[in-house]
């Protein structure tokens, strides 16, 4: 058993723990939306842009945080900060009385946990071993996330709604951050004291802008750009709209609603563990092409198959195993691609472009589309992104060291990992 407790085991848990208790807050309003919008009297575009406000504070956050964290070297400081602020601001959304308020609050939850994830994926990806790090990744940041954010969340925040009120719900979901924040600070190791050579090289660092620029000449991290668009874009008008489709259009009670949207939970487990391991093993560009695919069936469940619930709901189930994508393209390929000094702005860059572009445009223009046309635009929407992110998924150059050859490569402070043999010069062009 002792062989079991490693560093790499305990930040693995650390950081799964940590990913579901941000989902569980940043996820909450999508479930509890339909309650929400009825106590507060908002329309489908205004929810659209509470969700999509959240995102893009997150994405700012999310990238400044990183390239904080990366030029800084206090990730443990960064992470720590992050898990007390989100905890406190989901205290603040359970006291929201109006849209103003719940608006700009919600801003405060997207500033305070966009850092978790690209600063998480950094101290992962270095003390992982390389012939399980996309699995850890994997783990890191769905397997959590969609346990409690996404399984757990929507069943136990509608009954806590049910029990007493939606304000409640929000003081219940930002205890367990600040639990978390003391874990963190507790288990994670300082970032060990940089050489005066590294000293040195920080400070003679390119500045941000020409940091973006270095990066965007990857192919790869180009690439991973644009199908964040689309896979964040699919993912948040699920989260937005298919609750408010399930009660509204479908006539589904909030209960059943609820049942239903665990299904894209019970696939974020099982993807987050399924995906990342076999893209270990088969390469990461045919399955992530394969379940980005799969993912249009989620929304075309619901628009299809409407009156049969069980359906909609298995069919939600196999669309969301989509979900297992995330941290291919948000993490594992980039961080194979770039060097590890510039990992976690890496991230922080293709998870904020994705989830302003995709994650933003999608749930803002969703609602107002939704209130002139209908809840089935938005959902047609989701479909449309989940088949572009697939065809862009065939063009990336193949990252994992399975196949290329380089099973032993562990991640350098300042050395790009191979891409495969004589792909290079394509990589970067």
């Amino acid at each position: 058993m002792s062989r079991f407790w490693t560093y790499e085991n305990k930040l693995l848990i650390l950081f799964t723990l940590g990913g579901g208790i941000a989902a569980l807050d940043a996820q909450a309003l999508f479930y509890l939306a339909p309650f929400v919008a009825n106590d507060l009297k908002l329309n489908n575009a205004q929810v659209g842009l509470v969700a999509s406000l959240v995102l893009i504070t997150w994405s700012i956050s999310g990238f400044l945080g990183g390239n904080f964290a990366d030029k800084s070297g206090k990730r443990k400081t960064c992470l720590v900060t992050a898990f007390i602020l989100f905890g406190l601001c989901s205290f603040l959304t359970g006291l929201a009385s109006s849209f103003t308020m719940l608006l700009a609050v919600r801003a405060l939850v997207g500033l305070a946990e966009g850092p978790v994830i690209p600063v998480s994926q950094a101290i992962m990806a270095q003390e992982s071993s390389p012939h399980r790090r996309g699995l850890n990744m994997g783990i890191v940041q769905n397997f959590g996330s969609q346990l409690v954010g996404s399984f757990i969340s929507p069943l136990v925040l509608v009954a806590v709604v049910t029990a007493y009120s939606w304000h409640a719900a929000f003081y219940f979901a930002g205890v367990p951050a600040l639990l978390i924040a003391l874990l963190t600070a507790l288990l994670l190791r300082p970032a060990p004291r940089r050489s005066p050579a590294s000293q040195s090289a920080s400070a003679n660092a390119p500045s941000t802008v020409r940091q973006i620029i270095g990066l965007v000449k990857f192919n790869n991290i180009r690439l991973c750009m644009l199908v964040s668009c689309c896979i964040w874009g699919w993912y948040f008008l699920i989260l937005t709209f298919l609750p408010l489709y399930c009660v509204r259009v479908l006539q589904i009670s909030g209960r059943d609603m609820s049942i239903v949207m665990s299904a894209l939970g019970a696939a974020g487990v099982v993807a987050a563990i399924v995906v990342p391991y076999l893209s270990d093993r088969l390469g990461r560009r045919p399955i992530m092409a394969l379940f980005a695919a799969v993912g249009a069936l989620a929304p075309l469940g619901a628009l299809c198959f409407g009156e049969a619930t069980v359906v909609v709901g298995a069919l939600l189930f196999v669309g969301c195993l989509a979900t297992g994508t995330g941290p291919l393209f948000t993490s594992t390929v980039p961080l194979e691609t770039v060097s590890a000094r510039d990992s976690a702005t890496a991230v922080g860059l293709i998870m904020g472009f994705g989830q302003i572009v995709g994650g933003f445009f999608g749930p803002a223009f969703g609602g107002i589309l939704a209130d002139r046309f209908g809840l089935t635009v938005p959902l047609w929407a989701a479909v449309a992104a989940g088949l572009v992110a697939a065809i862009t998924c065939l063009f990336l150059n193949e990252t994992a060291p399975a196949k290329t050859g380089r099973l032993g490569r562990t991640l350098a402070p300042d050395v790009p990992l191979p891409l495969q043999p004589g792909t290079q010069g394509a990589a970067a062009d």
